[in-house]
């Protein structure tokens, strides 16, 4: 047991729960006082509460409270903290406890009131709201702790550790599913004991008379305690509400950066709409499917003692386990299910995502259509029967149009949890498969960005989409007639209807065929063929998504991954020896280089710093420390070094910079490594801290000239002028070797010479530059004059495709390594013969003209390697 994640994440679900009910406590004594339409009003306040996404209300909270927060200077709260996961779990929470009491008060009776007139204020509330509420806020209180228990997303951006969060990051780095399932064990238990607490819980409160009339639960309240209440109402809603919704639309940026993220982002808003529309369909058929009763099914089927209603019953109290336990545990049992080769045309569509949603969220459109089944006319259900009604007829004529407000709802709250839900998808995402849920998560893992505000105000959008077509599809259907007599031969078989809606919500995408081999042809200008190197794992030559590559003097691999490890492969893709960081703790590397002395630069965006280490994985060497001055780092992600052995320094977050650097007494050469321990188990103090001379620094956070907004990426042609790969502003940056801004090409897109994220560059000899585009999971060559020549790729687990590549690098001959993380690969891109003797002689030319001006570097692949 970890008794740390323990303590954190019990802390985190009690304090929730404790201030999530004060909250719904505090609006319920308003909202029992309010006339009708002003309760109404604030119900839906409360609703939208409930559901707008977590990584949205984060997202505000980063925006006000983090490292750069504009509220900061006069409100030094940290909201990286367990406090501040818990006060966006509360904002985000609140509403259960509300709707619980105030349904529970929902039932009291006006005689209660006007028995003692003087029972008003503090002793009403102690003496008889409180009593005739304590079996709802117990109810409440569990499901609040449970969910704030199993919540994934604040924890994880908010880097608090807690088992949902933590259980992602352990197998995501060692992709051990039984140890990611033993460490899961309480998130498992708390829901089956909260099922089972809530079967037994089922209490009748009968009512004898109206309810109470909001007048006279104002008076016996009080106008104090009334209107104390009603201003903190007012204020909850207000931050949980009003202060997301505000900043996305206040902020100026969320408008600059909408049309470059929209157009950045296509394949994402229709990803994120058609698996939540989808899975929201497959639902409602299935539950549809499971509850409508048969032609011979007796006229007592709707009666809740019936054998069959126990039955189902008791199923859909279990469907609330997958709805309650993380999401990530789901995605967990699928991979351990479907990564194998017997399904792996199913693993590698989109239908593994619509099953997630499916078993996740079934619950909520079972026990929708089951009680409104319940409340349906039985005499009209008999009546029917006798005729001789099909399921198809009774459902269409009878049960629809009875249950259909019902079902739309649980329908469209099914689409709206799909439509922003991470965690389920964020293990089994397919090739291509990025919804704009984990995109926005994926921008927000390291912070709060800019972009992310115009990611959420597009997927508010798509929410209210459903509404609109709604809206529409209700003025055209009332001036339609409709054809009676049609689809004959298929309506009398709702079975086969839902089979046909759900195996095309399972099977909706392309299908990938899995390729055996591990060399394919590619069509290409450049390339003729492509080589696998690594498959999914943590073994030795298995890769966990990796993040960065290099290439040292001998066209020997190296890549770092998710495990925290570097590994070094042969240049035919044999694996040769690996080492592990320092500490992985906080995060894992991203960024590597090759230095002018041979060695292996690898940057620790979460550590501050930059390690050298000897091709045969000694740590020489460590330098850089956290802050926001020049020659200090926050996040840094990339690193180059140009002939001169100057190495340039990529920061995101709180400072978008590139800082230049001249490093001294490195330590240690290959010569005499053996003096160094190895790396794995090491303490940090056992590296040498070299003298890291400032020598510049350029850019901040923007998207003009000179300007970045998450510089991933980059690298130094042959003539020392610095590619920058400025990945949320979609576009190339190409400095001097002094920062002096020279030209910019690329805007967002899909389309040739257009870019979507991209995260990495390298350059050759003859000044192509190869694009490595996270995005649109491709690579996109472009010519010394930036002009673009082809494209390589694109989603799919194909040789030769990609899902979302990080890295890539060049080789002396010319061929390309490509980080294909979501795929757990390293895809080698083999040179033609005829590229590589023109290449040569570009080379030639372009070695004889800087020997001239001394700029000349060390060899080929270190000009040209990221």
């Amino acid at each position: 047991m970890n008794w740390l994640l323990l303590k954190n994440s019990l802390l985190v679900s009690s304090l929730t729960t404790l201030l999530a009910t004060v909250f719904g406590l505090v609006a319920a004594l308003w909202l029992g006082g309010l006339p009708s339409r002003l309760r109404n009003a604030v119900l839906a306040l409360a609703v939208i509460a409930l559901a707008l996404p977590p990584f949205l209300v984060t997202n505000t909270w980063l925006h006000f409270l983090g490292h750069t927060g504009v509220w900061r200077s006069w409100l030094p709260l940290d909201i990286f903290s367990l406090g501040g996961t818990v006060w966006i779990l509360s904002l985000l929470l609140w509403p259960i406890p509300l709707l619980a009491v105030f349904s529970a008060w929902q039932k009291l009776e006006p005689s209660q009131l006007e028995s003692d007139p003087a029972v008003s204020g503090w002793a009403l509330i102690r003496g008889l709201l409180l009593p005739l509420a304590r079996t709802a806020l117990a109810q409440a209180g569990v499901l609040t702790f449970v969910l704030a228990l199993n919540n994934f997303a604040v924890p994880a951006i908010l880097q608090v550790k807690v088992f949902p969060a933590e259980m992602w990051v352990r197998f995501s780095t060692n992709f051990d599913s039984l140890a990611a399932l033993r460490l899961s064990w309480p998130l498992v238990l708390a829901p089956m004991l909260l099922l089972f607490w809530f079967v037994r819980r089922d209490i009748p409160w009968p009512r004898i008379e109206g309810p109470v009339p909001p007048k006279l639960f104002r008076r016996q309240l009080g106008l104090g305690w009334f209107a104390l209440c009603g201003g903190a109402t007012i204020v909850l809603c207000l931050l949980a509400v009003g202060l997301p919704l505000l900043q996305i639309i206040s902020v100026k940026r969320t408008w600059t950066e909408l049309p470059g993220a929209l157009a950045a982002g296509q394949s994402a808003v229709w990803n994120s709409f058609r698996f939540a529309a989808l899975s929201a369909t497959a639902i409602l058929a299935l539950s549809l499917a499971q509850n409508i009763p048969s032609r011979s099914s007796p006229s007592s089927s709707f009666d809740p003692i019936n054998p069959i209603n126990r039955f189902n019953s008791v199923f859909g109290s279990l469907l609330w386990l997958p709805f309650l336990v993380p999401g990530v545990l789901l995605g967990i049992g699928l991979i351990a299910w479907f990564n194998n080769s017997w399904f792996w045309l199913f693993y590698q569509s989109a239908g593994i995502v619509i099953l997630a949603f499916v078993i996740r969220y079934s619950a909520l459109g079972f026990n929708t259509v089951a009680h409104g089944l319940l409340t349906a006319d039985p005499d009209l259900t008999d009546a029917a029967r006798l005729s001789g009604a099909t399921r198809w007829q009774m459902l269409r004529h009878v049960h629809w149009p009875q249950i259909a407000p019902q079902a739309s709802a649980a329908w469209y709250v099914v689409f709206l949890l799909c439509l922003w839900d991470v965690e389920s998808l964020i293990l089994v995402v397919p090739p291509g498969g990025e919804t704009l849920a984990l995109r926005v998560f994926n921008l927000l893992h390291y912070g709060h960005n800019a972009q992310v505000n115009a990611l959420c105000l597009t997927l508010l959008v798509l929410a209210v989409a459903p509404l609109g077509v709604w809206k529409l599809w209700s003025i055209v259907s009332s001036q339609w007639t409709v054809v009676s007599g049609r689809c004959s031969g298929i309506t009398h078989h709702p079975s086969r209807i839902t089979l046909l809606l759900f195996g095309a919500a399972l099977l909706v995408s392309s299908c990938e065929r899995r390729s055996t081999s591990n060399e394919s042809p590619i069509e290409s200008q450049l390339f003729d063929r492509v080589r696998i190197i690594g498959t999914r794992g943590v073994g030795v030559g298995q890769l966990n998504k990796p993040r960065s590559v290099a290439v040292d003097a001998q066209d020997n691999l190296y890549v770092v991954d998710m495990t925290g490890r570097v590994q070094k492969f042969s240049p035919d893709g044999t694996f040769l020896l690996s080492w592990q960081m320092p500490q992985t703790d906080l995060g894992k590397p991203k960024g590597m280089c090759r230095d002018r002395e041979g060695n292996i630069i690898v940057v620790e965006p979460h550590y501050q710093r930059a390690n050298h280490f000897s091709p045969q994985g000694k740590l020489l060497a460590q330098w850089g420390e956290r802050g926001t001055n020049a020659g200090q780092f926050t996040l840094p992600r990339a690193v180059a070094v140009n002939s001169r052995g100057e190495i340039f320094v990529s920061e995101y977050g709180t400072m978008e910079r590139v800082q230049r650097f001249r490093i001294y007494d490195l330590g240690f050469t290959r010569s005499d490594s053996s003096a160094v321990p190895p790396v794995s188990g090491a303490p940090d103090k056992s590296a040498r801290i070299p003298a890291a001379r400032f020598l510049s620094g350029f850019g901040r956070p923007g998207n003009a000239p000179g300007e970045f907004n998450r510089p991933e990426g980059l690298c130094v042609d042959s003539q020392d002028r610095l590619y920058v790969a400025d990945s949320c502003n979609h576009r190339i940056q190409i400095f001097s070797s002094d920062g002096t801004f020279i030209r910019a090409y690329g805007k967002a897109g899909a389309g040739k010479g257009e870019l979507s994220y991209p995260y990495d560059i390298c350059v050759d000899a003859a000044g192509r530059q190869y694009v490595c585009e996270f995005g649109n999971s491709r690579i996109q060559i472009f010519d010394a004059n930036d002009q673009p020549l082809e494209i390589i790729g694109g989603p799919g687990a194909e040789p030769g495709r990609f899902s979302n590549p990080w890295g890539v690098a060049l080789d002396s001959a010319g061929n390309l390594y490509v980080a294909d993380s979501q795929n757990h690969r390293v895809q080698k891109f083999i040179r033609k013969q005829s590229v590589v003797s023109s290449q040569w002689s570009v080379a030639w030319e372009t070695t004889r003209s800087l020997r001239g001006t001394g700029a000349l570097a060390t060899d080929y692949g270190q000009r040209t390697t990221d």
